[in-house]
């Protein structure tokens, strides 16, 4: 047993890495270089990198540290140990990039004027990439995570909305200091940062939830020992059965409940009508399929 947990264990610390290494990557290969802010403490670091004495790596350490020991205090220990490794290595990867790496060496290749497009699709995708994977495992990247599940747990904002509301203010800010050709607001810059925030919730959505989605069929039929035989041998699947009964004529009916995999419903869709040309059949959308289900 603990052998098992600690194979667990590394194989989470494993897929936070990943995750975290994607977003280093698109923070210092698109979003630095396009000065493209789209919230959270790389959007404050892009800001404030004019003002800075030192690398932009110091200012994540300094930024991700300092709210690592506020949510040790406002969100408990347990928190802090989850958030430590995530809060301590985005920061460490930017520093070796910036050791090794031209922040241009991708984009200097690309006609300025499409930067921010470039940027903001790339971007989205690594992130969103990034952030799903440490999602699943149930871990957190740090930073301005840390501050939206204080909102959550002090104000009661459901967290769904801290996310959008805090990356919205950052973004929001973030046009009186990047303003290109010395504009009064860089409303071009805000735009496209406002559009990867949702590209990029959108993708982390379809990432960790709907990547596990399933169809769910209800079968109601007469026959049940067929329907049962059919789904067993044609697409393996297990099966749990209901007994029912019509409302109108009482009849005594069975229920077939199986959850299968999205290509799997059209095969399933023929093979009942052939059984049983009666049955009633609907299907749903699971959004999240936990524990083993064949």
């Amino acid at each position: 047993m603990r052998g098992v947990k600690v194979k667990k264990r590394l194989w989470t610390i494993l897929w936070i890495t990943i995750g975290v290494l994607l977003i280093s990557v698109a923070y210092y290969f698109f979003l630095e270089p396009s000065k493209l802010v789209t919230g959270g403490v790389t959007g404050l670091m892009i800001m404030l990198e004019p003002f800075l004495p030192f690398p932009p790596s110091i200012l994540m350490y300094i930024l991700n540290i300092s709210l690592l020991l506020i949510g040790l205090f406002l969100l408990g220990k347990d928190f802090f140990f989850k958030t430590c490794y995530a809060s301590v290595l985005s920061p460490t990867f930017i520093l070796i990039l910036e050791k090794t790496c031209d922040p241009d060496i991708i984009l200097k290749g690309v006609n300025p004027n499409n930067w921010y497009f470039i940027s903001m699709l790339v971007s989205s995708v690594l992130m969103a990439a990034g952030l799903g994977i440490c999602f699943r495992v149930n871990a957190t990247t740090g930073g301005m995570d840390i501050v939206q599940k204080i909102m959550t747990k002090y104000l009661h904002i459901p967290y769904s909305k801290t996310m959008y509301l805090t990356d919205w203010v950052i973004i929001l800010i973030s046009g009186f200091f990047i303003r290109p050709n010395n504009s009064i607001y860089g409303i071009e810059g805000v735009v496209y940062g406002l559009i990867c925030v949702y590209l990029l919730g959108y993708i982390v959505d379809y990432i960790a939830l709907n990547a596990k989605s399933r169809r769910t069929a209800y079968i109601i039929t007469s026959k049940p020992e067929e329907m049962k035989k059919m789904i067993f041998d044609l697409i393996e699947r297990g099966v749990t059965e209901c007994d029912v009964r019509g409302g109108y004529t009482g009849n005594k009916l069975v229920m077939l409940i199986c959850t299968l995999d999205n290509n799997e419903t059209y095969i399933l869709k023929d093979k009942i009508h052939e059984i049983d040309k009666d049955a009633f059949t609907f299907m749903s959308q699971t959004k999240e399929v936990i524990g083993y289900y064949d």
